[in-house]
């Protein structure tokens, strides 16, 4: 089974850019990574706060149990915005089962919120040229 941890999607979500003169001095798809803390938490994960990575976008630190997650949610503009997923749960042995467990719950949370939709799903390392999005997570 290939997995698919990166996602492309358009959001509906407000700008939620800060600049000061013409500098941007926070990055936008806050909103969105709060949005994804507040929904994950519902479903039983622990979620840190948005972490502002500056051009990169937010990223949240993702628990279930001792076992560790990571999202960062990248918005280039309305049309181009990117999830990044990946697995922290061990570098010799990570849990693959966990992994798929929530790539499965982004996308049930993605399906059902309206301020997404145009959702692609790619393998490590996001679109390339030629590739066509997957519908989910994973191919068999």
């Amino acid at each position: 089974m290939i997995l698919h941890p990166v996602v492309e999607f358009r959001s509906g979500f407000p700008d939620d850019t800060v600049e000061n003169d013409d500098e941007v001095v926070q990055w936008p798809g806050r909103n969105i990574a709060e949005f994804l803390k507040s929904t994950l938490e519902g479903l039983g994960y622990r979620v840190s706060e948005p972490i502002h990575a500056h051009e990169h976008g937010w990223e949240l630190d993702i628990w279930r149990g001792r076992k560790s997650l990571w999202l960062q949610v990248s918005v280039l503009d309305a049309e181009e915005c990117y999830l990044t997923a990946e697995n922290k749960t061990s570098w010799l042995w990570p849990d693959v089962e966990l992994f798929r467990a929530f790539l499965s719950d982004v996308q049930q949370i993605l399906e059902v919120e309206s301020r997404f939709s145009v959702i692609g799903w790619y393998p490590k390392g996001g679109p390339t040229r030629g590739r066509a999005p997957a519908a989910s997570p994973f191919d068999v």
